[in-house]
């Protein structure tokens, strides 16, 4: 980025955080029902002057292999019911968060970057709290546990499932402390014990890309997702207060107990000699789709990054090239995304931007013609913490997949 582009983007910043003095950061802890104020397809009409985002609690869980040795992360997220939620997964080699090389300081000098660390690289020599520190860092998601698991853990939190049918597209062969391989599934459709599906799940070869394991890992939590169902009954040892959610094995359990969904955040190599000089294996996310998932399944846990200014998106268009798209072209102009609805609307040609003639005014100038045609109106029913709710229009949707393509 160029030091003039930076400092025009200050400048929006600026703007758009004098007009909207009043919006805070999201508030954690909702007191309506999820799908009241986050599913305009819900029958119910909430008529009150300011809703809260409901709480969806996030946690990190690391799954550790032979020898302690991190083997597989992810962040589960608990549906606003109390059971049920979302995993989403990422590797365990993504690259800690870095400034951008030749960034625009401060002070407008320019800035180059340090060598990224591995999240492996970090838990080996941190523990979990400085694998927690990064990942909340990498994502800007706020957790209420964090937990490294064991395989004997693992095993106690899947149990109850009984066994899962995992589609493999490869063998599977893990490796003992003192080198011994051990082949434990091959390739296809297998339904397995709750044992072998934690051994498939943290088996990690030495020198083996970790992209090789990503189809895995995926299939493996699909498998997990089609034998809960809506959900597995929850032992009576489960605490579901608030206080329970602290502990990760029990959040998981909790989020066994209900419907669930998986997704597996895209990861691209490092290839900058800057950010990874030694070509290790090495993964970058992609900012806008990190944003758009926890926007979607846990906005409460969003902290929100450093941006003044955060909005809703409401797209008719069930189309994650869309969605992600408009989160991308935000976060360019400064702004940030608290809450992502896929709902069912009518589809208008132009975007429409719904809030205060002052925040609509800013939100337009600094969005420019990027997303079309942009209409305002006033907001019926705003939502605590965000200052506008942004509908996406068929011209916006149609340069999103034109860009796409």
């Amino acid at each position: 980025m160029s030091v003039s582009a930076a400092r025009q983007r200050r400048a929006i910043r600026v703007a758009l955080a004098a007009t909207v003095v009043a919006v805070a950061a999201l508030p954690v802890g909702g007191v309506l029902a999820w799908n009241q104020l986050l599913d305009s397809r819900a029958s119910t009409t909430v008529a009150v002057e300011s809703l809260s985002i409901p709480e969806t609690p996030a946690a990190l869980v690391a799954a550790l292999g032979a020898g302690g040795q991190l083997s597989h992360v992810w962040v589960a997220t608990l549906d606003a019911s109390g059971v049920g939620g979302t995993v989403v997964l990422l590797p365990i080699g993504a690259a800690t968060e870095q400034a951008p090389v030749d960034a625009a300081s401060t002070d407008g000098s320019a800035t180059t970057s340090t060598p990224a660390e591995r999240l492996a690289e970090v838990y080996a020599r941190d523990g979990m709290g400085g694998l927690a520190n990064e990942v909340q860092g990498l994502l800007d998601v706020s957790f209420v546990s964090v937990g490294a698991l064991t395989r004997t853990e693992l095993i106690n939190v899947f149990a109850p499932l009984g066994g899962v049918d995992v589609l493999l597209d490869r063998p599977v062969v893990s490796v003992a402390v003192d080198g011994t391989p051990t082949q434990l599934a091959g390739p296809g459709e297998q339904s397995f014990a709750i044992d072998r599906v934690v051994d498939i799940l943290i088996a990690r070869r030495p020198n083996e890309k970790e992209s090789e394991r990503f189809a895995r890992h995926r299939e493996v939590w699909n498998g997990v997702v089609k034998r809960v169902g809506a959900g597995v009954e929850l032992a009576p040892a489960v605490d579901t207060t608030p206080a329970g959610l602290a502990d990760a094995s029990n959040f998981m359990r909790r989020v066994l107990g209900g419907a669930m969904q998986v997704w597996q955040l895209s990861a691209a190599p490092v290839l900058d000699k800057t950010l990874n000089p030694k070509r290790i294996d090495m993964y970058s996310l992609d900012r806008a789709e990190v944003v758009m998932v926890f926007a979607s399944v846990a906005p409460s846990a969003l902290s929100g990054a450093d941006l003044p200014v955060s909005v809703m998106i409401d797209s008719p268009f069930n189309d994650p090239i869309v969605s992600r798209a408009a989160v991308q072209r935000l976060l360019d102009a400064g702004i940030g995304v608290a809450v992502m609805r896929e709902v069912s609307a009518r589809e208008e040609s132009a975007t429409t931007v719904a809030g205060d003639d002052d925040v609509t005014s800013a939100i337009n100038e600094a969005l420019g013609d990027s997303f079309g045609t942009l209409q305002t109106t006033s907001w019926d029913a705003p939502v605590s913490g965000v200052a506008a709710r942004i509908t996406l229009g068929s011209q916006f949707a149609a340069l999103a997949r034109d860009d796409s393509q």
